[in-house]
């Protein structure tokens, strides 16, 4: 066995890179609850280590107040598992303990984009429900890619399932209403619901192994969000141009189609003229985009 006496001021050298290692946690922990310090009402210590004065006056210079002391740091984990080993037998009933969903969910929409409809730590059980759209003319039925992470392109999160609603009426694109729809049960279990609005036929699929990731996975999709965020907000921002610039030359078109004999021959051909153009460029963005290279 060793025996060695340290001064407390070599033992908070020794231990300065881990006391700060927890900050960011914390912090973290705050963004994400969408709360400052001075909401905090109580810190509570876990762990026998944060008796150390360092670790105090590390906690009270983040929060602006003193650790709570009520509790025996090394007996927190264990009073907290007794509450919720009683919370399951039905024997404590004062105490309601919530979960919340690890990471985003959400489907993948035009441009291979994630649009997230539940966001990462929301509280559950919760059900939230937005209306798409179909994105071409005819168009009769629609696929539903059920995703799970924190990229805004689909290819970069995680997929939980997929299923197509069939039966949609033909109509332009952008006229018929799906409306999608996330559960979450307190179990974690996601049922994820697609009712075209206009003929109320609908599709569904349930998801149990939502939550199959182990924590380091989960940190992980999380981390690697916050290390491509600049590179993920610029693809962001040329798709939702392309969108854009498709969405301008289907108008045109569509107007051209209906109003054409309105406009002289010279105007009608410079209009389809830009028109090719802007394909052209779209497409050669699209290209660019999906092989990897830069436009």
């Amino acid at each position: 066995h060793l025996s060695l006496t340290l001064s407390r001021a070599k033992l908070e050298q020794l231990t300065e890179d881990l006391i700060e290692k927890t900050v960011k946690p914390c912090e973290q922990a705050l963004a994400d609850a969408k709360l400052k310090p001075g909401d905090i009402k109580e810190v509570v210590l876990v762990g026998g280590q944060t008796r150390m004065p360092k670790v105090q006056e590390v906690v009270k210079k983040l929060f602006g107040k003193e650790p709570h002391k009520g509790v025996n740091p090394d007996e927190v984990v264990a009073v907290g598992a007794a509450i919720q080993g009683g919370v399951l037998a039905g024997e404590v009933k004062d105490i309601l303990l919530l979960d919340v969903t690890p990471l985003s969910l959400g489907i993948e929409t035009l441009g291979r984009v994630c649009t997230k409809l539940i966001e990462r730590n929301t509280t559950i059980p919760t059900k939230e429900s937005k209306v798409f759209t179909t994105a071409d003319d005819d168009q009769t039925a629609v696929d539903i890619h059920v995703l799970q992470g924190e990229r805004p392109m689909a290819v970069d999160n995680r997929t939980l399932g997929r299923f197509q609603l069939t039966g949609i009426r033909p109509a332009p694109r952008g006229v018929p209403q799906v409306e999608v729809t996330f559960d979450i049960d307190a179990n974690g279990i996601v049922n994820v619901k697609a009712k075209d609005k206009g003929t109320g036929k609908e599709q569904e699929i349930t998801i149990r192994e939502s939550g199959a990731l182990s924590s380091e996975e989960k940190d992980h999709m999380v981390k690697e969000a916050e290390q491509h965020a600049e590179e993920d907000k610029k693809k962001g921002e040329k798709i939702e141009a392309q969108n854009q610039a498709d969405n301008i030359i289907y108008a045109t078109e569509k107007t051209l189609k209906e109003h054409g004999d309105k406009v002289g021959e010279a105007d009608k051909k410079n209009i389809q003229e830009a028109i090719e153009e802007l394909k052209k460029a779209n497409l050669r963005s699209i290209w660019t985009y999906g092989t990897g290279g830069r436009s």
